[in-house]
């Protein structure tokens, strides 16, 4: 399956869904492509839905991914990620925290929507 990439908007925050197989370069034009939708629409929160992503990132890449987040949204108040919860690792998310910036990875997405809308 290729990776599609739908969008939803409301008020709160912007609303991505990706799916399919992704490599570590699809994960960097993803948020490049998520920079561009929120910053052209006004959004300062952004929450992605990673549950029907597939891929085999290594630990290594999800530090790349972290360190790419932090340098590439600044102006997003709040990135909220959601996958599955056999992908719930996290690394990413902490690697973004540690640099400042305010990402969270969750297994569940009432739970995402709602720290975006807090």
């Amino acid at each position: 399956m290729l990776l599609s990439f739908t969008l939803h908007e409301n008020a709160a925050y912007l609303h991505c869904e990706t799916a399919g197989k992704a490599t570590l370069q699809d994960m960097l034009a993803c948020v490049d492509l998520v920079k561009t939708l929120a910053a052209g629409r006004g959004h300062s929160r952004v929450l992605i839905d990673m549950q029907a992503i597939e891929h085999d990132l290594p630990f290594t890449e999800h530090l790349q991914l972290g360190t790419y987040l932090v340098d590439k949204l600044a102006g997003i108040e709040r990135l909220a990620s959601v996958v599955r919860p056999e992908r719930m690792v996290g690394v990413t998310a902490r690697v973004a925290r540690k640099l400042g910036a305010e990402v969270r990875t969750f297994d569940n997405l009432p739970e995402a929507q709602g720290w975006l809308a807090s």
